[in-house]
């Protein structure tokens, strides 16, 4: 089910506890330079996660505190289907030969 619900890196740091986190991000002083290399850090987990999800066909369980969490799945359109979607403006920035007709 898809939620229709999107954001950038900086929204979801708004709240992010950076001087917790100073002792593993050693010889950045700059407030800035921490707080890019914490988003670089979690940019670069968020493409292994969706990578996995993608090649293995896996499922991401999200934990949740208070709440039930969720869960990151994609499911392969490909083929006749594929074609379709992308009549209908979906996937306009997906090369179709390069993707062997498929989208995510």
């Amino acid at each position: 089910m898809a939620l229709g619900w999107a954001c950038n890196l900086n929204d979801l740091f708004v709240r992010f506890p950076y001087e917790k986190y100073k002792s593993l991000i050693k010889n950045i002083h700059n407030k800035y330079l921490m707080r890019k290399k914490v988003k670089q850090v979690f940019r670069e987990g968020v493409k292994v996660i969706l990578n996995d999800i993608i090649e293995n066909n896996n499922t991401f369980k999200i934990q949740g505190i208070g709440y039930q969490g969720g869960e990151i799945h994609m499911e392969a359109i490909t083929n006749s289907d594929f074609e379709k979607a992308r009549k209908n403006g979906k996937f306009k920035d997906v090369d179709f030969f390069e993707s062997l007709f498929t989208g995510y």
